[in-house]
């Protein structure tokens, strides 16, 4: 057996506590104090010396006997901010829950942490932990970035990862470029004028505006696309008014644009924006458009990729099954892909006979998962740094 793995193994039982207390006491969004406490405190079990360089941001560094680049290795800490509906034995006692997998993100870390302190002697080189707040929020990734998680050492590389259902345990997989879809998050603001329902003529409809931007948008994909790139352009929320016979004062929608296609996305965005000015102007209503989230797309360095992918072959046969794995949910560890050559993996946990998916209430990830996922960020970062140095 390989030896990352054996010593994964070992330390198996210690990573489903890690998870167990993690998803019993799940935290959301940018304040995670209970997370923090218990990461520090078992960082320094281990014997490193941890800081929370930013609000529920933990840096930790693994410093070889031998002088050479670092890697940052990332885990994701927050939960979601909705209850679950499985009967787990450590079911969340918070109102919120980790039903995107981030707790066992967060428990693989911690068990890869400790295979690399113990292999500090022979590391050429440094390991740079990054444990961090509102990734579902987006806004995490870069208050760590702006905190110097990048820096004290300088940072040469990164690798993240991430629990995914459509494999099983044990399997991984990747791409490279852009791996994971761009996200841009509006929330538009149609301002009419209200009136009585059988005078319309009286006031400003937002509803009847509203529809034309909806509609407009949707033939932005129709009509403004290359038919082979991947785009979508979703509404997630409709609202105006509360009953029938009166005519609103205005009308919100909400919405995301996903794609990977960089200058693609730029472009949506300026039309989008562009059609909301102009349909205000055609309705003689008023519209604000502002961006709720701008996340890029992760970017899975080709070169640095394919080297880790072969180590983390090494872990077990027939581990890697896709190579030109892509997904279109979106991840703020983009960010740190604009900063360093970065390498993204996903990693399979499905459960059988689970049939909802990652942000559902009933959700459910196999947890045999986590020695794997130790595996890998250990013999990544050991042997990449080890052949660089």
């Amino acid at each position: 057996m390989n030896h990352f793995l054996e010593r994964a193994k070992q330390l198996e039982a210690q990573m489903q506590e890690d998870r167990h207390y993690l998803h019993k006491h799940a935290e959301a969004g940018e304040h995670l104090p209970e997370t923090v406490s218990y990461v520090m405190n078992r960082l320094r079990e281990i014997g490193l010396e941890p800081e929370e360089i930013c609000p529920s941001g933990i840096s930790a560094c693994i410093k070889g006997a031998y002088p050479g680049k670092t890697m940052l290795l990332r885990a994701d800490m927050d939960a979601l901010p909705m209850e679950e509906t499985n009967d787990l034995p450590f079911h969340s006692e918070t109102n919120a829950a980790h039903n995107c997998g981030h707790d066992l993100h967060t428990a693989m870390l911690l068990g890869a942490a400790q295979i690399l302190f113990e292999h500090r002697n022979d590391l050429h080189g440094n390991v740079k932990l990054m444990f961090q707040p509102a990734e579902e929020l987006f806004i995490g990734s870069r208050k760590m970035i702006e905190a110097g998680i990048l820096s004290n050492p300088h940072v040469d590389v990164a690798m993240g990862m991430h629990v995914m259902l459509d494999t099983t345990v044990p399997s991984l997989n990747y791409g490279t470029g852009y791996m994971t879809s761009s996200c841009n998050g509006f929330k538009i603001t149609v301002h009419g004028s209200g009136c009585h329902g059988a005078m319309p003529h009286l006031g400003i409809d937002p509803i009847n505006a509203g529809l034309h931007i909806y509609s407009a948008f949707q033939n932005l994909i129709a009509r403004e696309c290359d038919p082979s790139e991947k785009v979508s352009l979703t509404f997630g929320a409709f609202q105006a008014g509360s009953t029938t016979n009166i005519v609103p004062d205005q009308a919100i929608l909400m919405g995301t644009l996903r794609t990977y296609n960089k200058q693609l996305r730029k472009q949506l965005v300026k039309r989008m924006q562009e059609i909301c000015e102009y349909t205000g102007k055609a309705f003689h209503v008023s519209v604000d458009y502002v961006t709720v989230s701008d996340v890029p797309s992760t970017y899975s360095d080709p070169e640095l990729t394919t080297d880790l992918a072969e180590y983390a072959s090494d872990i077990i046969p027939d581990f890697i099954c896709d190579t030109n794995y892509k997904v279109t949910p979106s991840d703020d560890f983009a960010f740190i892909s604009e900063q360093v050559p970065t390498a993204y993996f996903m990693i399979g946990c499905q459960v059988e006979g689970c049939s909802v998916q990652h942000h559902n209430p009933g959700v459910l990830f196999d947890e045999a998962v986590l020695p794997y996922g130790a595996a890998t960020h250990a013999a990544c970062a050991f042997h990449w740094l080890n052949k660089e140095n």
